[in-house]
């Protein structure tokens, strides 16, 4: 049930319009509450915050511009970073995360931004 939840939500994500612009999906309404400030913060400070902070030291390659430390910064990203953390699974380097916390993220991005 989970499963079918989130790939509607990963389909909810591509459509014509914005994702910013638009309402949260329906499916929503049954998903966990999963927010930047009871989940995504620590997922972004645990995963993503050695390169894609504004005060990481060695950022190892990741580009000046592209932070995480605030949800300002992670909803201007969200596609992206669907793509590069759930679809690809090319972020973080090295790879490592839970398909729990995979799950829980996709919920985040598609409900609770």
């Amino acid at each position: 049930m989970f499963s079918m939840l989130l790939l509607l939500l990963a389909c909810a994500g591509n459509s014509e319009s914005s994702p910013l612009d638009s309402a949260p999906p329906a499916e929503c309404a049954s998903a966990p509450d999963v927010t930047w400030q009871n989940w995504g913060h620590g997922f972004f400070l645990t995963y993503c915050g050695a390169c894609h902070s504004a005060t990481s030291p060695n950022r190892d390659g990741a580009p000046e511009n592209v932070n995480f430390d605030t949800k300002a910064e992670v909803v201007a990203m969200k596609e992206r970073i669907r793509l590069r953390v759930i679809e690809d699974q090319t972020m973080p380097l090295g790879g490592g995360v839970y398909e729990e916390d995979l799950e829980l993220l996709n919920v985040m991005l598609a409900c609770g931004l």
